[in-house]
């Protein structure tokens, strides 16, 4: 799907890639001394975005608490300039569409910063360009680990599991928090109710603060605010490994940190809201990393090559099973991969029975051991249980019933709104969210079905990275439960497919990454009934932008690709894989 292909120039090994890739040479193009100056006010001026934002996110209301952090409230001096109130027809909402309003503003400055960064410069340069990275995404990551305000309750649902497993010693797929009534911290749970919904891996990591921490809002808040910060910039090298054993030029890969590192929506969702996202994108990120070194080390055949990054994307469905998608993905390449031979070495396109053997040893083996990690990670807590209370823990909550941001919780919504509707047998017809998960179903199964025909093309991990991107879009557009903080695993997947511009397709799903993590914003500005009872507007607002970001940059690819080969790349050209 995205397999490079050598440009005509003369190309020659270049010193600071790996030894199967080659990149063009390009003439020394020194910028001088404004060039990091306009780095620097870019960073400036992101942060000062981000801590503008704090008073916002303050004054946003909550109907549960109210978080006192005094580190945060001396960060809120800075903003307490902006109104309280934009007047009679945004009394509620005025502290949301500040807040829309800055996020954006840093967007802008993140944007301009990977222009200023995708610019040809000095290996010099880079240097400071990494620093700013690095110093931009921690002073920023640190003002929200300590604003006192809250856009997501999730770090106290993870709170409530690290109460029952740290202090009450019981199994929370199967016992709720709300049966420990006396704990000061289940008010504040809204899902005390419910079931635990992520992986054993999760849980796992939620204990721990409860063997530390007092049971107090504050404390669990920026324990989990402080994991999610940790993490993200664990991804952040994580990207860059990536990307250096894809062969990709320093620049490249510098453009890649700053995509991921600064992206406002990833800090807000980690070092804020805390999300796990992140950290089931981290074993995402580590299997990409893995089956690249395996493909470059040439033992992607073996069981030790390709059994890895399985591993590390089974332990990424064991935080979050919603990225299980992805595993198929990667099944799916191993078995074209184990056939790749025949498809290479017959011009009839017939396959041999020992190729096909080979190819179900290489699948039946990788299945097995999918099955007994997942099997490893949750039979601690499924020892002694039925089958039925085994099935009942997954489907027993809401994310498995009802709707949220999508296209099912719009009708629903206007169905509520015009109940005369409700005699068309096809919207009712779509209100029924077994039928958005057969959609579901169905689109993955259709995907894998021409994804197959992409592998038969080309077996690059590159074609894989960039399958997985176009997997995990199609997946977010027709979820029915989707929550902004979601858009994190396509916007990962995104900055390890740089670069993109090589291929129609996969740069029309880089953009709609980028897009969708941007507009999916303005659930946050409509969700204060902005719109009052045309709520169901909303997932215009977040599903349209993106989409039409992939349709302008397909009709357009053409142009741009005319114009990129005009000039002299800078990007590395990665020679066919052997």
């Amino acid at each position: 799907m995205c397999e490079y292909k050598p440009v005509t120039e003369t190309l020659v090994p270049s010193p600071g890639l790996r030894t199967s890739a080659y990149s063009a040479v390009p003439p020394v193009v020194e910028t001088g001394g404004r060039w990091p100056v306009g780095l620097g006010l870019c960073t400036l001026a992101f942060l000062f975005c981000i801590l503008l934002t704090v008073t916002p996110l303050t004054r946003m209301p909550d109907p549960l608490f109210h978080l006192h952090i005094a580190w945060g409230s001396l960060l809120g001096v800075a903003s307490q300039w902006l109104p309280a109130n934009l007047g009679p027809t945004y009394q509620k909402s005025s502290a949301s569409i500040e807040f829309f309003c800055l996020i954006s503003l840093a967007f802008l400055c993140y944007c301009l910063s990977a222009f200023l960064v995708r610019r040809r410069v000095g290996e010099r340069q880079l240097l400071t360009v990494r620093v700013c990275i690095w110093l931009g995404v921690t002073l920023a990551g640190a003002m929200y680990v300590i604003t006192p305000g809250l856009l997501s309750h999730d770090t106290l649902v993870y709170a409530g599991y690290s109460r029952l497993l740290a202090v009450y010693h019981v199994n929370p797929y199967f016992v709720v928090f709300a049966n420990f009534p006396h704990d000061p911290l289940v008010p504040f749970d809204q899902w005390s109710q419910v079931n635990a919904v992520y992986g054993p891996i999760w849980l796992l990591v939620c204990a721990l603060p409860g063997f530390l921490l007092k049971p107090t809002l504050v404390s669990y808040v920026v324990a989990f605010r402080l994991i999610a910060l940790l993490v993200h910039l664990l991804n952040t090298w994580l990207v860059a490994r990536v990307l250096y054993e894809r062969g990709c030029s320093r620049g490249t890969r510098t453009l890649g940190m700053l995509l991921y590192a600064w992206h406002p929506l990833i800090l807000l969702e980690s070092a804020l809201n805390g999300h796990n996202d992140g950290f089931m994108l981290t074993f995402v990120l580590l299997g990409a990393l893995l089956v690249t070194r395996a493909e470059r080390r040439g033992e992607l055949a073996r069981a030790r090559g390709y059994l890895p990054p399985l591993g590390a994307l089974m332990l990424a469905v064991l935080v979050k099973f919603a990225i299980l998608p992805v595993v198929a993905v990667y099944l799916l390449f191993l078995l074209f991969r184990a056939l790749r031979p025949t498809l290479e070495g017959s011009s009839t396109g017939q396959m041999s029975r020992s190729n096909w053997r080979v190819a179900a040893w290489v699948l039946g083996c990788s299945c097995l051991v999918a099955l007994l990690i997942a099997l490893l990670g949750y039979a601690p807590f499924w020892a002694g249980r039925s089958l039925g209370a085994i099935i009942g823990s997954f489907t027993n909550n809401p994310a498995s019933q009802y709707g949220e941001n999508s296209l099912l919780r719009a009708v629903v919504n206007w169905l509520h709104l015009y109940p005369q509707q409700q005699a068309n047998p096809v919207w009712l017809f779509l209100s029924w969210r077994r039928v958005w998960d057969i959609i579901n179903y169905l689109a993955i199964i259709l995907y894998l079905v021409l994804a197959a025909g992409q592998f038969k093309k080309s077996q690059s991990v590159s074609a894989l990275l960039a399958i997985m991107l176009a997997m995990m879009c199609l997946v977010l557009l027709i979820t029915p439960w989707f929550f902004t903080w979601y858009v994190t695993w396509i916007v990962g997947l995104a900055v390890v497919c740089l670069p993109a511009r090589r291929n129609r397709a996969l740069w029309s799903c880089f953009f709609l990454a980028l897009t969708f993590s941007y507009s999916a914003l303005s659930l946050y500005l409509f969700n204060q009934n902005l719109l009052g009872p045309n709520g169901y507007l909303t997932i215009f607002s977040d599903l349209v932008p993106p989409l039409g970001a992939f349709l302008l940059c397909w009709y357009t690819y053409g142009r741009s690709r005319r114009s990129l080969a005009t000039g002299v790349s800078q990007e590395p050209v990665l020679a066919p894989p052997p």
